[in-house]
């Protein structure tokens, strides 16, 4: 604010702003029989002065140009000045006071004419609002509306990759065990599922409960946007609930496509520990689970997540090791994963667009974070078919 803000020029009206002139010729008031200070009165003539607005007078007469003397014989005033310009003042300079026009104090209990104060509830209504004022909608996909923002794969390119998707259903996906219960399928999801996903991860995170970016109490915030389906999942306390604190909106459900993925990953999982390990018992290394939870990262092109553990969810479900299902979607990324919370000795790998991630079992803890998102590395025809922005859309289901 500026220094002069507030302030108002020794010859301007508090009113209207006008300058006024010195009053030379003002009306001269005498007191004809002196009255003693007690009295709260100082003259005859005084009607509107009163002991306890003479303050009041000296302001108003002051802010005027005039320089009334409130303790000698005599008051420089203009009869139209006070009564135009300081009967508000007058009125209102003490609401303990109830100033009447007769000149008589009332020393009565303060005016309740007062606004009243906010009620608790009302104010829990303020709060809220502004909670949901900062939320905006994020739209995960750019508009497609005036000149396309990037350009259409070539007919060679679409080609090239229905064949390798092709290849990759007759062939069976290519999958690796990169330590025991935890499981990286390359290309798991093909292009129709990845854009059924996108899709549905619009409609739902514009809606209520959708995308917004995550804080912590500190105001530091994550370098990503989240949604919560099923239960939300709170970075500050790290607990889980029925609604969201900062807006108190309901997390959205998962859909039903979604359940039936995760089912044909933990069979397909199985299958390839199976296969690598030739054990007999693969729910022993990995266990199975029915997702009621999914939180839903949308990374943008300088996005990254450093090393933490998932392991807010119930003791029951951490104790049974429980796996976390990831999907990739859109631009790579590089996945950094370790049993210590040390960056140096953590294995790295690249997650690309349709790569499905599973960990469970004794990997259940792990440490992992994301580094880096590398641009312009998502396939040509999902960008094609949804308009996805540039970055990563990350999906990772549990079980509470």
């Amino acid at each position: 604010m500026s220094e002069s803000r507030g302030r108002r020029s020794p010859n301007m009206s508090p009113w209207s702003g006008s300058r006024h002139s010195n009053h030379e010729n003002a009306a001269i008031y005498r007191p004809r029989m002196p009255l003693p200070v007690s009295s709260g009165l100082r003259g005859q003539n005084d009607t509107l002065e009163t002991q306890g607005t003479s303050d009041a007078l000296s302001h108003c007469s002051s802010s005027m140009g005039l320089n009334p003397s409130v303790e000698g014989e005599k008051i420089e005033l203009s009869v139209v000045e006070v009564t135009e310009s300081c009967a508000v003042s007058l009125l209102h300079h003490d609401l303990s006071h109830n100033v009447n026009i007769s000149g008589s104090v009332d020393k009565s209990e303060p005016s309740q004419e007062r606004s009243p104060p906010q009620s608790s509830s009302g104010i829990d209504d303020l709060n809220q609002v502004k909670c949901q004022a900062v939320i905006e909608p994020f739209d995960i996909c750019l508009p497609k509306i005036g000149t396309p923002v990037m350009l259409k794969p070539s007919l060679l390119v679409k080609n090239r990759e229905k064949r390798n998707e092709i290849k990759r259903s007759a062939e069976g996906q290519i999958g690796n065990v990169l330590r025991p219960g935890m499981v990286l399928l390359k290309k798991y999801l093909t292009l129709g599922d990845q854009v059924k996903i996108v899709r549905a991860c619009r409609a739902l995170g514009l809606g209520s409960g959708g995308f917004y970016q995550p804080g912590y109490r500190d105001g530091a915030k994550l370098h990503l946007k989240m949604m919560c389906l099923g239960k939300n999942w709170d970075p500050e306390t790290g607990n889980y609930g029925d609604l969201r604190p900062i807006d108190r909106a309901v997390p959205p459900g998962i859909p039903r496509e979604f359940f039936q993925l995760v089912e044909k990953v933990i069979k397909d999982s199985h299958s390839l520990v199976q296969l690598k390990t030739k054990a007999s018992h693969v729910e022993h290394i990995l266990p199975s689970m029915k997702p009621n939870i999914c939180i839903v990262n949308f990374y943008s092109a300088s996005g990254r997540l450093g090393l933490h553990q998932d392991k807010d969810e119930s003791p029951e479900s951490l104790h049974k090791g429980l796996p976390v299902i990831s999907f990739s979607i859109g631009d790579a990324a590089e996945f950094l994963y370790s049993d210590q919370r040390e960056v140096d000795k953590a294995e790295k790998v690249e997650l690309e667009s349709g790569d499905v991630l599973v960990f469970g079992g004794s990997s259940r803890l792990i440490f992992h974070g994301v580094t880096a998102i590398k641009q312009k590395t998502a396939p040509g025809s999902l960008l094609e078919e949804t308009n996805l922005r540039p970055g990563r859309l990350n999906l990772t289901f549990r079980e509470y």
